[in-house]
């Protein structure tokens, strides 16, 4: 697998990019292995409260899945320990919280037990004594009332985690929100994460899912929301495509993703000795720590202008799936091209700006770019193997010969017996050419008739002048 280029830095919002660069040049770890985790901690930051709607009516997440892909000696962990530093301290002193709150409630739990059998002693000598128990009923009502709860927990990073714990942690966890992090992509394909790959696509959608277990209450999970940021070493990948891509690409799990293969940057790691200064890198540290205490809810809607290029940006991807277009290999990834295209926008916006909800055509533009980029890289890396390339080339070969066929021969149309006899000799199997005979139709690169029980192709040739075709000629 060969690592292909990334684009330069200029597809990012400039503060963005002068954070990028920062810790590029503190850690000289690959540039795109920088960007897909600086914008896994961004979306951990902001999923829990904030919400885009690209489509009228209905707001959808904006968490992100993140895959990089890199040879072990790239500091893939460096560079995670180092832009998640504040998420990490943060969760570290929510922990503490939640070990305080734990004991305060088992005093007042206590005391408020004692309160409840002393009334409850009352309540039962009133009884045996045939008193009236109406105000002593409703002051134990009132102590019942009072029972004082533990208040949950928030819980970010999910590791080495089972989709049974995460689903629970989402379930009890205090802002339903949640970034699953693994520096080992192996461990994450070999394990039970892999086997749930519907749940994971269900989370990334912000789908409800109703959970069952056997040993206590079920629940159904709603409002959660799932990024992933994973790092795989390219061996590991394959591995994983190899046994897993069809049913990973099948069920547009492996769609959902952006995905980086930077180039290494291992033997030309110099170090000067001179300590690199981080003055955006510190902004972030303290702007990731104030996003993650926001609780209000903030839904980001495009503004008439960017929602008309949003417009435009999808009819286009929708274009790139034909049999003649860019994605046609990649159907899978031009699927969810315009929702990632939103939520990055999104991102942007809602982590640069607090004094509007409107996302703006340039902001729009730099999503759109970055976008393409990792389209660029799916085709190259997961497109490259996908069985549909197959059948793309089977397409254009039948399409060409149709073409040769009408135009040497001043054919009109060409009868399908002529076709099975004399084609593209792969391409003679019945069922097989049927089925490229009505994709060719289905995107009018063909038209076909019936007469006297025989079938004739029709090729499409613009702007060509054709002689009606002669059976009797070939």
């Amino acid at each position: 697998m060969n690592a292909p280029t990334y684009r330069p830095p200029s597809y990012l919002p400039e503060r963005l990019e002068q954070l990028v660069l920062e810790i590029v040049r503190a850690t000289k770890a690959p540039y795109a292995m920088v960007v897909n985790t600086t914008l896994g901690c961004m979306v951990s930051c902001l999923q829990h409260n904030c919400s885009v709607q690209h489509i009228p009516d209905s707001p959808s997440p904006i968490s992100l899945f993140l895959l990089t892909i890199a040879d072990s000696g790239e500091r893939k962990s460096t560079v995670q320990s180092l832009v998640f530093r504040a998420i990490t301290e943060t969760q570290r002193q929510w922990r503490k919280d939640a070990l305080q709150n734990a004991v305060a409630h088992k005093m007042l739990y206590a005391v408020w037990r004692k309160k409840l059998n002393a009334q409850s002693d009352v309540l039962r000598r009133a009884m045996l004594k045939g008193e009236p128990t109406d105000e002593i009923e409703k002051q134990l009502g009132i102590i019942l009332e009072a029972e004082p709860t533990l208040g949950l927990e928030r819980k970010l990073i999910y590791m080495d985690t089972t989709i049974e714990a995460l689903l629970v942690g989402l379930h009890e966890s205090c802002g339903k929100s949640a970034v699953l992090l693994h520096d080992e992509f192996g461990q994450f394909c070999d394990g039970p994460m892999a086997r749930h790959q519907p749940t994971m696509n269900a989370l990334w959608s912000g789908t409800e899912i109703p959970v069952h277990r056997k040993t206590s209450g079920n629940f159904v999970l709603e409002d959660a929301k799932l990024s992933a940021v994973l790092l795989a070493q390219p061996s590991v990948f394959k591995r994983f495509l190899d046994k897993q891509g069809n049913q990973a690409r099948g069920n547009g799990f492996l769609a959902r993703f952006l995905i980086a293969y930077p180039p290494s940057t291992q033997g030309s790691r110099v170090e000067d000795g001179v300590k690199v200064d981080c003055p955006t890198l510190d902004w972030f540290y303290d702007r990731c720590k104030e996003l993650l205490h926001k609780n209000s809810p903030r839904l980001l809607k495009f503004s008439p202008r960017a929602r008309t290029e949003l417009i435009n940006i999808a009819n286009f991807y929708e274009s790139c799936m034909q049999p003649d277009g860019i994605y046609y290999s990649a159907k899978d990834f031009a699927s969810k091209a315009t929702e990632n295209i939103a939520r990055l926008a999104a991102i942007f916006h809602a982590f640069f700006t607090d004094d509007s909800d409107e996302i703006t055509c340039e902001t729009l533009n730099y999503a759109i770019n970055l976008i393409a980029t990792y389209g660029q890289r799916y085709l190259k890396i997961i497109g490259a193997s996908n069985p549909a390339d197959e059948e793309q080339r089977d397409l254009m070969d039948l399409e060409n010969w149709l073409l040769a066929c009408a135009c040497n021969n001043k054919m009109d149309y060409i009868p399908k017996s002529h076709l099975m006899q004399y084609g593209p000799n792969r391409l003679r199997q019945k069922a097989k050419l049927d089925t490229l005979l009505g994709i060719l139709l289905s995107h009018n690169k063909i038209r076909i008739s019936i007469e006297r029980n025989k079938k004739y192709i029709y090729p499409v040739i613009p702007n060509i002048a054709r002689p009606r075709f002669n059976p009797n000629q070939v």
